[in-house]
């Protein structure tokens, strides 16, 4: 402390008497102890006073010592709030607007950053003083002059300083924008990572980080940007800078064109090389969670559809080959991974028939037959039965993946509580089954499964999970057209769940229960009439279509459904009592479009009213 003391006062003497040979020395003594911490705070005010008056000077040597020091200064917060001032200020922006010394820049940046790290006073008075358009300009001029001598430096300097004065400062950013800052940082980004250049990289993603993020959707990435982070990722050597740059990428890859940008880029091809390379070195929280970010940004390309089938690359894509070795690694976030990819590819039908046939769904069955407990990890269960359900829709699959076990292996998941999987389970048995009518038998017949089904029909916990049980059930039936199964599907009080189907708030659900309930009462009249007199069948009925929303299929459904039960004489009694045949007739009558069936509703109408 006395030493800066004294040193100040010497100082003090050499700028009043002008001594200039003495000056630097001094500078170079007070920066030593600035750098070893002795500084306090009786000293500081004519510290500063004395830097401010020196910034006057024309020696370039001076000026740049004196910025020097006023930046080591800045670096504590008691010094930082000591320089926040426009004694200080305005010399600095001046000296950066007025000179082309490059070494001068480079300490004039860094002075003008500390000043303005984490300090609105110190951001203020940058800004008033015009400062933005400045630091941009001396980025501008590091860019333009990249092989001068310090020009790295320079650039470092520069977009940190940038950063240091837009951080927090969301005003700025529209003012930045006009000043065509993209353009700059692109740039900084292009002239490549040297070890001497990675600062200025980490300082200008950061910055695109911060412009990016301030209005989600509103700023994107350009496809230049993307190519050339891309290009940063590839070439580092650096963690951070890695990080940053999977950070970024990862936020802007939500937009559709993005994706595409980064999927011709050579994105995801970079990731699985990378990932697979550094995976063994993976030991810790902080490296895992990169290397899950770096999974799940590769997931979330494929979910563009331009993208997904780029990288497919008709079956031949390194980044489908990728994925598809990834099924069989040891680590599960690769594991998984290759799982969800394998489910983003498979949204076509040619994709789907080309993976079933080069095996694809031989591994994700092999993989869920050693995890279809409730030991297993749910994501991945969540994953395969994801990819499996979408595999199974081309009708050439079903049979073929019936075949490699699919129902042995999906069927024992019933047990598991979890209701996301529960969902995607019941959507991979519903998808199967369509139109292959022995594995219809064969899971209608299996009571305890049915029986999980009713109970999952009226569970109130996951939305997705009632309406898939509810069609599950409708879709046995009509798959299946077997005795048996209707025998199955009254013992196990399937049929209240159907009749509460019948008014679901989707048409196409509609349409299924009003079928499935047409094939029960012709193939188990006698056995279901109990449970549709109890479940209220006709008045369900006479909901339905005195809704004004009846769509003309359902309409027909209905008309077959009551032409059933009308066979009945227990059932006509309760259609009767429950004012069907009016519900019909009110229907026609009021509604041209359903003149054509005006006879045959009279016909049921005389049915039911016969008893």
């Amino acid at each position: 402390m006395e030493n800066l003391i004294k040193l100040v006062e010497d100082l003090k003497i050499a700028v009043d008497e002008k001594k200039g040979d003495n000056v630097p020395n001094l500078l170079d003594s007070v920066l030593t102890q600035i750098e070893s911490n002795d500084t306090g705070g009786k000293d500081l005010p004519e510290l500063v006073g004395q830097l401010a008056n020196l910034m006057e000077w024309d020696n370039v040597g001076v000026l740049v010592k004196t910025a020097a020091v006023v930046a080591a200064l800045a670096k504590t917060e008691s010094g930082r709030t000591a320089c926040c001032c426009s004694r200080v200020t305005s010399p600095l922006l001046r000296l950066m607007m007025s000179h082309s010394d490059i070494q001068l820049l480079v300490q004039v940046c860094r002075a003008l950053g500390n000043i303005c790290y984490e300090n609105t006073d110190g951001n203020k008075l940058v800004v008033e003083g015009d400062g933005l358009a400045a630091v941009l300009r001396v980025l501008q001029r590091a860019i333009s002059q990249s092989e001068a001598p310090h020009s790295t430096q320079l650039r470092s300097c520069a977009a940190g300083c940038l950063l240091n004065l837009l951080m927090g400062q969301d005003y700025l950013y529209p003012k930045a924008l006009e000043l065509d800052i993209m353009e700059l940082l692109y740039s900084v980004l292009e002239l490549g990572v040297t070890k001497e250049g990675e600062e200025a990289a980490v300082h200008t993603l950061v910055i695109l980080g911060l412009l990016t993020d301030a209005a989600p959707g509103t700023l994107t990435l350009s496809e230049k940007l993307c190519n050339v982070t891309v290009k940063t990722l590839e070439t580092s050597t650096s963690g951070e800078l890695s990080e940053l740059c999977v950070e970024l990428l990862h936020t802007q890859a939500e937009n559709e064109s993005v994706r595409l940008h980064l999927a011709k880029a050579g994105l995801c091809e970079l990731l699985v090389e990378l990932l697979e390379k550094h995976r063994p070195l993976v030991e810790d929280d902080e490296t895992r969670n990169l290397l899950k970010m770096a999974c799940d940004l590769i997931i979330i390309i494929l979910n563009g559809d331009e993208s997904m089938n780029l990288l497919y690359g008709d079956g031949k894509g390194k980044v489908f080959q990728g994925m598809v070795s990834w099924l069989t690694s040891t680590d599960d976030d690769l594991q998984i991974t290759g799982v969800l990819a394998m489910g983003n590819f498979a949204r076509t039908d040619k994709h789907c028939l080309q993976m079933v046939e080069r095996g694809v769904s031989k591994k994700l069955l092999s993989l869920l037959a050693k995890n279809n407990t409730c030991a297993a990890d749910i994501r991945l269960q969540h994953a395969l039965l994801s990819a499996l359900r979408n595999l199974v829709i081309p009708t050439q699959n079903k049979g073929i993946m019936l075949a490699e076990g699919l129902l042995d292996a999906v069927l024992p998941m019933v047990s598991v509580p979890t209701f996301p999987v529960v969902f995607k389970l019941l959507g991979t048995i519903r998808m199967v089954i369509d139109g292959q009518e022995s594995a219809a038998v064969s899971v209608g017949r299996n009571a305890d499964l049915i029986s999980r089904l009713v109970e999952w029909c009226t569970t109130e916990d996951h939305p997705g999970v009632q309406g898939e049980a509810n069609r599950l059930l409708a879709w046995l039936i009509k798959n299946s057209r077997d005795r048996e199964v209707m025998g199955v599907m009254v013992q196990c009080k399937a049929v209240p769940r159907l009749v509460t189907m019948v008014t679901a708030e989707h048409a196409v659900m509609q349409t299924e229960a009003l079928l499935a309930l047409s094939l029960l009462t012709a193939m188990r009249m006698s056995d279901a009439e109990p449970a549709l007199v109890a479940a209220d069948v006709g008045s369900q009925i006479v909901t339905l279509v005195s809704s004004n929303t009846v769509e003309r299929e359902v309409f027909q459904n209905v008309l077959a459904l009551v032409g059933t039960m009308s066979t009945s004489g227990e059932m006509r009694s309760h259609l009767h009592d429950t004012g069907v045949a009016k519900a019909l007739t009110a229907v026609v009558i009021s509604n041209d479009s359903y003149a054509d069936v005006r006879d045959q509703v009279a016909r049921l109408s005389s049915m039911i009213d016969s008893g």
